[in-house]
């Protein structure tokens, strides 16, 4: 069941889980086909927990991909999820041009993997700098990216680190745009909640 095999991919971290994840990505799990944006993704799931493994599963995914649409979606988030931190950091700056935000489903989707559960600790450093950016974010893209842009960088996050990141950022701008700081707020407050039951 598709259903199922998704949230499997989400949350499988030992050897026999993602052992499973890996026989369905590769084609091995009959009556079980994935489509070529779930196996995108599959391999991007795959990649962030396979560790020294993680090259090949993306060199193979891309060498997959038959549409140019799909190819080029590969080409801009799995710089997002490359094991190199040095790439995912070059990844982020260049979010800083807003020709490299247009395709916000995208951007949306390497926040996500740039700051996912797994790359908490590594991404910490690039929250200030994303909520920087937003009031760029809101003057450049759709109406409803600046949230979605929030919840992408914040949602893989929990600890009492990040969640003084993001206190310190709005308490040294008073005058940050009303709407904006409700909207950090809001992103933030689960966040909030979980950095309360970790610190304890």
């Amino acid at each position: 069941d598709l259903t199922l095999f998704r949230a499997l991919r989400s949350v499988a971290l030992t050897p026999r889980g993602l052992e499973r994840v890996g026989r369905v990505w590769r084609g091995g799990w009959p009556g079980l086909e994935l489509s070529a944006s779930d196996q995108m993704e599959t391999a991007f799931e795959l990649a962030l927990r396979e560790g020294a493994d993680a090259e090949n599963v993306l060199e193979e995914q891309s060498a997959r991909l038959e549409e140019a649409f799909l190819r080029e979606q590969f080409a801009f988030v799995v710089r997002a999820v490359s094991p190199d931190p040095g790439r995912r950091r070059a990844f982020f700056g260049s979010l800083s041009d807003p020709a490299a935000r247009q395709r916000e489903p995208w951007v949306i989707q390497a926040l996500g993997y740039l700051h996912h559960p797994l790359r908490a600790e590594e991404s910490l450093q690039l929250i200030e700098p994303a909520l920087g950016m937003l009031e760029e974010v809101q003057q450049t893209g759709d109406i409803f990216f600046p949230r979605r842009w929030l919840d992408a960088v914040l949602a893989g996050h929990q600890s009492p680190a990040a969640a003084g990141v993001v206190r310190d950022f709005l308490n040294a701008r008073p005058d940050f745009p009303v709407r904006l700081r409700q909207k950090v707020l809001q992103s933030a407050d689960m966040l909030f909640r979980k950095s309360r039951i970790v610190g304890d």
